[in-house]
């Protein structure tokens, strides 16, 4: 996926903190839950995963389910990006077993 940079800088531009929204010549506009849904891929029913684990536990945990560790996993706040995963893992083996998958 490539970025547009033009649309980007527009969007920066007419985007309103205060209200959470994007201020364009047809009116105002938001960016609700669905559109994160529809952009992201990720599932919104069922409980958050939140969880309170030491900065230092989170490379172990990332290296146990992931098989490996995202390079800007150091310390503060422990994320691993959608971006990582998905240059990561969107290419699996032909052959990949379902625990792999």
């Amino acid at each position: 996926m490539n970025p547009d940079a033009s649309l980007i800088t527009a969007l920066v531009e007419r985007w309103r903190p205060e209200t959470s929204t994007f201020h364009l010549p047809c009116g105002e506009i938001t960016i609700t839950l669905e559109d994160v849904v529809t952009l992201s891929g990720l599932a919104i029913d069922g409980d958050a995963v939140v969880v309170d684990i030491p900065d230092e536990e989170w490379s172990a945990i990332c290296l146990r389910l992931l098989g490996r560790v995202p390079y800007d996993l150091v310390g503060g706040v422990a994320v691993v990006r959608i971006v990582w995963l998905r240059v990561e893992f969107s290419n699996l083996p032909e052959d990949a077993s379902q625990e792999v998958i």
